[in-house]
């Protein structure tokens, strides 16, 4: 039996029945995982694995991997489906933290593994599927802690800051946390990584515009913040 506490993700894509072009969408969800599972591998205890066609799990060794695989990959799917198939697709997730009762015998492949972290993984996003708050909501965390209704009040505040952003927007902070994950942000920080994301160059002003209009300074310094309180809270 393994006691130690871990870090499951349970996502899934949103309103799946109704896109027009699952099987493409599907494939660029698949794509994103397989980038990000060699990208973040050293911070993967086991692999992001879809596990039927619109769902996918993992396990992630601590909570500001889970929060900066969140981001990315939400906002990845949400610009790489509007540029190639004119539709917007999102995810939701549900965030676990406990114990697995089974060990990871496969780091590749999420898939045989189980216990509370799972289970409460389970629950979470099944409880963003009862209520999305007016679909400002995306994410939820449950953990064997007294503190889950602080950390989700903080998670859906930060849902409302990334459910508002433009296209633009959500351009200009996947490519910052890209570039810098949750690192403190500055202009010259935004600039460089959007003309390194774009290829191509950006005024002083549009850069102060856009670190403005997205609140991405707030975002991730909150975003830190909750990730190191959760932390603290891990057995």
């Amino acid at each position: 039996m393994v006691n130690e506490s871990k870090v499951a993700l349970i996502a899934d894509i949103i309103a799946s029945k109704k896109m027009k072009q699952r099987a493409q969408t599907q494939q660029i969800l698949s794509d994103i995982l397989e980038v990000m599972n060699k990208q973040f591998s050293a911070q993967l205890e086991s692999h992001l694995t879809i596990t039927l066609g619109d769902e996918f799990q993992g396990i992630v060794k601590d909570m500001k991997t889970a929060f900066l695989l969140i981001d990315l990959i939400t906002l990845e799917l949400q610009l790489k489906t509007h540029q190639q198939l004119g539709e917007e697709i999102s995810l939701r997730w549900g965030i676990g933290i406990g114990e697995l009762t089974t060990p990871i015998k496969n780091k590749e492949v999420s898939i045989g593994t189980d216990g509370p972290a799972y289970w409460f993984a389970r629950e979470a996003i099944e409880s963003v599927h009862e209520d999305d708050d007016y679909g400002l909501l995306n994410e939820k965390i449950k953990a064997d802690q007294p503190d889950d209704l602080f950390y989700n009040s903080i998670i859906r505040l930060q849902n409302v800051i990334r459910n508002q952003w433009t296209s633009t927007q959500k351009e200009t902070v996947y490519y910052v946390l890209k570039a810098s994950a949750y690192a403190d942000v500055n202009n010259q920080q935004v600039t460089d990584a959007l003309q390194e994301g774009l290829k191509k160059s950006f005024s002083a002003q549009t850069i102060s515009k856009r670190i403005i209009s997205t609140q991405i300074k707030q975002y991730i310094q909150s975003r830190q913040l909750l990730a190191d309180k959760i932390e603290e809270g891990r057995v």
